[in-house]
């Protein structure tokens, strides 16, 4: 099981198929000037980003055809967008990419998290993981 997907748990649950799919982008290690401290600002430190997406149905492409399914790649390019400029916090960034990570119609959910992999000043790791559901599939 990865990191993301027991936070999706209880909506997988919750959904009135019989099917479920998962698309995940997991250990993308990004160098990032991030940081609210005076120390952190315009030094690059380690981020990891893990996305998963919830999507409903389980159904097999006809023709094995890109076309067919969601393009996961649409998950990197939500790191890309939310780190185009700099943020003090982890969890504006996280935000941003559940923002666009549910954009299309077909995710039911998302789940991001965040991890400084060697903060500045710490020893360990610390992060945050923020889920979201569509609104319109929440109860």
């Amino acid at each position: 099981m990865t990191i993301t997907t027991p936070h999706l748990s209880s909506i997988i649950g919750n959904l009135e198929s019989t099917g479920w799919t998962t698309l995940r982008l997991e250990d993308v290690v990004i160098e990032l000037d991030i940081g609210a401290h005076d120390y952190e600002k315009g030094v690059k430190q380690p981020v990891r980003f893990d996305i998963e997406v919830l999507i409903e149905g389980a159904d097999a492409p006809i023709n094995d055809h890109i076309g067919e399914v969601l393009d996961y790649e649409y998950l990197y390019r939500s790191i890309e967008s939310a780190i185009s400029k700099r943020h003090t916090l982890v969890e504006t960034i996280a935000s941003s990419i559940l923002d666009t990570i549910l954009e299309p119609e077909i995710v039911v959910a998302g789940v991001v998290c965040l991890t400084k992999v060697s903060p500045m000043g710490f020893d360990g790791k610390f992060g945050c993981s923020l889920a979201r559901v569509k609104p319109d599939l929440e109860d």
